[in-house]
């Protein structure tokens, strides 16, 4: 292998990890915010089943 060949491939390589890193992290990102959309989603289902409990506080002297 030539010495141009080899640092080629190593910037090749550089690049390619850099890319791996970047996608990963915009991965995780996307994962997170799914995470939070099927949080807000569970709790509003909770509150249609039966939307007007907790809504008034009926106190009597």
């Amino acid at each position: 292998m030539e010495i141009q060949g080899l640092g080629m491939s190593t910037t090749v390589l550089a690049n390619a990890n850099t890319q791996s890193s970047v996608g990963m992290a915009m991965l995780n990102k996307a994962l997170d915010a799914d995470k939070a959309n099927g949080d807000t989603l569970a709790s509003m289902l909770e509150r249609s089943v039966n939307p007007l409990v907790g809504q008034n506080i009926d106190i009597r002297i």
